[in-house]
């Protein structure tokens, strides 16, 4: 989830202006040669619905459920994001009370209706949030400055992420009250976790350049291993299924951003048609994939993405 410092949503941003060049062609068509798509009998494909908060001048979902509930973020005239959900049909703005007139953004809801997420305070000080029905529980990390939770499974497990006045990021899985156990990709910059399942197993990126990112997988009993679509200058791994089932979006060497989809070790790209860029941020257990794309003016928009029924 896009927080709000985060170099991770610089980086978006610096690449979508590349992207931005080639947005006279049509989104599907600006497929590259860097994924290695699923082969043509095995291709799925997707209708498309694009989704905008009323009035917004940028849209963006974190997240998607398997009731097919979502979760975001929206700016209206260009100004502070605030954190939204989407149910039944309706928008729902989740943080007046809480979060006032600050930054925030949501991801989920999870399939028990829990909401996540980041919000700023008055200081400019980021924290972590749970909303569980009329709930709001702040979540923080003793002895460091910003929070944010990127991901909360069916169990309570809490994918998150914490940074200092440094601006390193740092994964943190949390079980239980406060039972914290890191993940630091060894080696490595930042660790940004930013999808966990119901086993535990989490998605994310880490870099040691901000510019070339790498999406990481990390099992239940903590192994560790690379997430890189082939031939891409970076890859982000957002969203993991029950089944295995990753979600995210990769970085063309030109610039152009696209949204995929990884099954069994298999990478097919997804290109909202007419979009300049499509970044896919979650991914539910029917394979419905939700997140956002710029259009050829830069103006962000939600979007969701369904699978077409095979066939035969």
């Amino acid at each position: 989830m896009l927080n709000h410092h985060s170099t991770y949503g610089r980086l978006t941003r610096a690449a979508s202006v590349l992207a931005f060049a080639l947005a006279g062609f049509a989104g599907n068509a600006m497929a590259g040669d860097a994924a290695t798509a699923a082969s043509a009998s095995h291709a799925v494909t997707y209708s498309y619905q694009t989704l905008d908060y009323p009035g917004s001048s940028l849209t963006i979902f974190w997240g998607i459920n398997d009731f097919g509930e979502l979760a975001g973020q929206y700016a209206i005239n260009g100004g502070t994001s605030h954190a939204m959900a989407y149910r039944h049909g309706r928008f729902e703005a989740l943080d007046p009370s809480l979060m006032g007139t600050y930054f925030s953004a949501a991801g989920g809801p999870n399939d028990l209706g829990q909401t996540f997420g980041g919000y700023t305070d008055a200081g400019g000080v980021q924290h972590g949030f749970v909303i569980s029905g009329k709930h709001v529980a702040t979540v923080d990390f003793p002895g460091h400055l910003n929070a944010n939770v990127d991901g909360l499974n069916d169990f309570g497990a809490i994918a998150a992420v914490y940074w200092d006045a440094d601006g390193v990021f740092h994964g943190i899985l949390r079980r239980g009250f406060g039972w914290d156990t890191p993940i630091d990709v060894a080696g490595a910059r930042d660790t940004y976790p930013l999808g966990i399942n119901d086993s535990g197993e989490i998605v994310g990126y880490w870099d040691v350049d901000p510019a070339a990112t790498h999406g990481f997988y990390r099992s239940a009993n903590g192994k560790v291993s690379n997430i890189d679509v082939p031939g891409a200058a970076a890859t982000v791994a957002f969203g993991i299924t029950d089944h295995g089932q990753i979600a995210g979006y990769y970085t063309e060497p030109s610039g152009a951003i696209h949204g995929f989809v990884e099954s069994q070790g298999k990478f097919q790209t997804l290109d909202l048609p007419g979009a300049a860029a499509t970044i896919v941020t979650a991914i539910n257990n029917f394979g419905v994939v939700a997140g956002e794309y710029f259009d050829s003016n830069g103006k962000r928009h939600g979007f969701v993405a369904t699978p077409k029924p095979e066939h035969h």
